[in-house]
């Protein structure tokens, strides 16, 4: 535990080669809470906020948002206290730094680890890709195993657009199939007489 106050060499995202504050926990409570309490009142010291973690009230608070990330390592926790003394975490406390404030640097850190083991990974992603979770292969990746498989393509998605040019299609159909029919039949159908009959005019009328 005596990470937590010795420096780590500039490390960011250290390795997880220590054990955790769950692990800690299990082997001595009353040591784990010393040791954090420690850590947070050197960190406050640093800040030098007005409004701190001073009482015992405040330091049970802090040791709850600590314990929430119980997953985490010493050296991890050692790297984020070390990332908002210098500043790279937390925007502007404004003179405030209490559970809350520490709470939210501590999730910054957890997604700025997370995005930088993403970033790990993705550079072994076309040697391993096979291994690798689906959600986390590239485009490309997907396609070729698409093809390999022999996955029939995917249908274009069917929206109300869609839905609208289909029936104006066949309205036009429609319409041009009634005035076809129209035509023909105008075509057999002789103007003057009755099925095609022509008109005799009589004498009387020239």
């Amino acid at each position: 535990m005596r990470v937590l106050w010795q420096p780590n060499g500039g490390d960011q995202f250290p390795p997880r080669t220590s054990i955790t504050v769950r692990q800690a926990t299990d082997l001595s409570q009353e040591d784990t809470n010393a040791a954090l309490v420690f850590a947070i009142r050197k960190l406050c010291e640093a800040l030098e906020c007005k409004v701190t973690i001073r009482s015992a009230q405040d330091y049970d608070d802090a040791l709850d948002v600590v314990y929430s990330f119980h997953g985490w390592t010493f050296e991890e926790i050692a790297a984020c206290f070390a990332m908002i003394r210098t500043g790279k975490l937390g925007e502007n406390f404004y003179e405030r730094f209490k559970a809350p404030q520490l709470n939210a640097c501590m999730r910054e850190y957890a997604n700025m680890r997370a995005r930088h083991h993403l970033r790990n990974q993705a550079k072994y992603m076309d040697g391993i890709h096979e291994e690798a979770p689906a959600t986390m292969r590239t485009a490309h990746q997907m396609s070729h195993i698409a093809d390999l498989l022999q996955l029939p393509a995917p249908e274009p998605k069917r929206t109300i657009l869609w839905a609208d040019g289909e029936r104006q299609q066949s309205e036009q159909a429609a319409a041009y199939q009634a005035q076809g029919q129209a035509q023909e039949q105008a075509a057999h159908t002789r103007p003057g007489g009755e099925e095609g009959r022509p008109v005799v005019l009589q004498g009387g009328a020239l």
